[in-house]
């Protein structure tokens, strides 16, 4: 099988040396496997007829389903979630949609880039799944940002706090979102441990600290904002999962099947 990487900038370099073939700008006619990397969809080059797709490239689900849809039959769609210095650990998150006959025939090749995923024919599943996930990365350094301002703010540096807080979050953490998912799959967020008006004066309380030390509070804000909606919706004595109902606006509510299916 001749395999090729599509793609010329570190995450393409990282894909192709875990692989151990060649990346390039272009794919060989003869090419059986083709994974691209490029920056953008409008940057993905004219790909050789018959050849197995895979595309690393990040992109919106409409783009991933358009992209199934002219490589029909043969196109799976992925998700690396994890910098180019990454690529390669069996630990490294990688997920996949689109074709399961591409997907089964590849997947020994794959398996050397991390952990080989697959959630099913959607194409769009997996670019889905890089969305919600790099919100949550975006989501939880924003909160070590802001925490870092703090600390630091007081002459602790970040590196004597930040393996406290990676125990918490492994731990700690961990279990309440873990306990959160139980909730929202069940739409039931009882207010046993915390709620949201015992929250919400204590979010209020981190807003007038952040202020007084003379920084920007707009991160608190947001959520104390996002509480303070879910108090006035009649969520008060419920749980801080209980939010997930304010985020989705009326949209799609628990599902009612396992979260692993």
């Amino acid at each position: 099988m001749r395999t090729v990487v599509v793609g010329t900038n570190p995450r393409a370099g990282a894909i192709a040396a875990a692989l151990g073939v060649p990346a390039a700008e272009t794919a060989p006619a003869q090419a059986d496997l083709v994974v691209v990397c490029v920056e953008e969809y409008a940057r993905i080059p004219p790909l050789p007829d018959g050849a197995d797709i895979v595309n690393l490239t990040s992109g919106t689900s409409g783009q991933a389903a358009g992209a199934a849809n002219l490589f029909t039959g043969r196109y799976l769609d992925g998700a690396l979630m994890a910098h180019p210095e990454h690529v390669g650990r069996p630990e490294t998150v990688l997920v996949y949609s689109g074709s399961p006959e591409v997907f089964a025939r590849n997947e020994s090749q794959l398996a050397r880039l991390g952990s080989a995923t697959y959630l099913g024919p959607d194409a769009g599943t997996a670019s889905l799944y890089d969305a919600a996930m790099l919100n949550f990365a975006w989501a939880t350094l924003a909160g070590y940002l802001q925490t870092a301002a703090l600390l630091t703010s007081a002459g602790v540096a970040a590196r004597a706090f930040t393996p406290m807080l990676n125990e918490w979050l492994r731990t700690t953490v961990a279990d309440v979102i873990d306990d959160y998912a139980g909730q929202i799959d069940a739409g039931s967020y009882p207010g046993e441990e915390e709620w949201l008006e015992l929250d919400e004066p204590l979010m209020r309380d981190l807003i007038t600290v952040t202020e007084q030390r003379g920084m920007d509070a707009a991160l608190p804000k947001v959520v104390q904002a996002l509480t303070a909606r879910g108090i006035a919706a009649g969520r008060g004595a419920e749980s801080f999962a209980s939010l997930v109902e304010v985020i989705r606006g009326g949209g799609p509510g628990p599902i009612d099947r396992p979260a692993t299916a």
